[in-house]
C-alpha cells in the first residue's frame, strides 16, 4: 500500500465508536454518551414543537403594526414567550444530541454553556425572591397591569386571561376595578354607549363556566357590592397566586431543585463526555 493509501486510511477513524478496541479500548464511556444523547432528544422534540406552534400563533396575528406595537412588551405575548423559549430548548437540545451522537466536542462546550447559564439565571431568580420581595412584588403588579390594558389587542393574551380567571375564580390582577384600566371596560365608556362600560370579561363571572354567557359581565362593576357578589368574582388574581405558592411551597422548592440537579448532571455528563473525546483523541495522537 502506498503512503498516499496509508495516510487516507489514518484518515477514516474519526471516532472510536468504528474502531472500539482501537489504542488498547475507548476511553468514551457509551452509558454516558448515550445518555446525554437519549435525554436531549426529549428537549429537541419539546423545543422544536414549542417553535413551530409559536411561529404559527405569530403568522396567525394579522396585524403587523399591533405586532411591532407590542415587541416592547414582549413577554405579555404567549406567542413570542412560546417561540422563545422552543428556539432556546431546540437549540439545547440539539447541541447536546449531536455533541454527544457525533463526539463533538463544540456542541457539548456549547450545550454545557447554556445549560450553565440557564441554571445561574434561575439561582440568581431564587436568590431575587427572597433578598428583593417586595421589589418583585411590585414589578409584577406593574407588568401584570399591562395584560389588562393590552386585553383586546392580543387573542392569546385574552385567551390567557379568561383562562386564568377561570380556574382561580378571580377578576383583575388585584380587584375587579382593575378593569377599569381597559378602554372597552372603562366606567367613563358609558357617553359612548358601551355595554361594556363598567364591566368586566364573562370569565369574571361565577356562572360564566357553566352557561358561557359572553354578556354577563356587562355593567357589573355599576352595581351596588351586595349584588356584584352574587355575580362575579372580587378576589384578584395576584392574591390567589401568592395564595397558591404559600400554600405549594414545599412543592415548588422541590420542584426548582429536582430541575437543578438534572440541570447540574446534564452539564457534568457533558463535561465527562468531552473530556473521554479529549482523551481519545490523545490516544490516537500517541500512535
Amino acid at each position: 500500500m502506498t503512503s498516499g493509501g496509508r495516510r487516507r486510511q489514518h484518515q477514516q477513524l474519526p471516532t472510536s465508536e468504528f474502531y472500539p478496541g482501537a489504542g488498547g479500548g475507548s476511553e468514551i464511556s457509551c452509558c454516558v454518551k448515550y445518555t446525554v444523547f437519549g435525554f436531549n432528544v426529549i428537549f429537541w422534540i419539546i423545543g422544536f414543537s414549542l417553535l413551530v406552534v409559536g411561529i404559527w400563533a405569530q403568522f396567525e396575528k394579522n396585524n403587523p403594526y399591533s405586532q411591532l406595537n407590542r415587541l416592547s412588551k414582549f413577554y405579555l405575548d404567549p406567542a413570542i414567550l412560546m417561540t422563545v423559549i422552543g428556539a432556546f430548548t431546540f437549540i439545547v437540545g440539539f447541541s447536546g444530541c449531536v455533541g454527544a451522537l457525533r463526539e463533538n466536542t463544540s456542541f457539548l462546550a456549547l450545550y454545557s454553556t447554556l445549560l450553565g447559564l440557564l441554571l445561574l439565571a434561575e439561582v440568581i431568580i431564587v436568590i431575587l425572591a427572597f433578598v428583593s420581595k417586595d421589589w418583585i412584588e411590585t414589578e409584577l403588579k406593574t407588568r401584570l397591569d399591562d395584560m389588562i390594558i393590552l386585553y383586546r389587542d392580543d387573542p392569546d393574551l385574552q385567551l390567557l386571561i379568561d383562562w386564568m380567571q377561570l380556574e382561580w375564580k378571580c377578576c383583575g390582577i388585584n380587584r375587579p376595578d382593575d378593569w377599569d384600566m381597559n378602554i372597552y371596560f372603562n366606567k367613563t365608556a358609558t357617553a359612548l354607549k358601551s355595554e361594556e362600560a363598567g364591566g368586566v370579561p364573562f370569565s369574571c363571572c361565577i356562572n360564566g363556566r357553566e352557561l358561557m354567557n359572553f354578556a354577563c359581565g356587562h355593567n357589573a362593576r355599576l352595581n351596588p357590592p351586595e349584588q356584584m357578589v352574587n355575580h362575579i368574582f372580587l378576589e384578584g388574581c395576584l392574591p390567589k397566586l401568592q395564595q397558591w405558592l404559600t400554600s405549594n411551597f414545599i412543592y415548588v422548592g422541590t420542584c426548582i431543585f429536582i430541575v437543578a440537579i438534572i440541570q447540574f448532571l446534564g452539564i457534568c455528563f457533558a463535561q465527562d463526555l468531552k473530556s473521554d473525546v479529549f482523551a481519545q483523541r490523545a490516544k490516537w495522537g500517541r500512535r
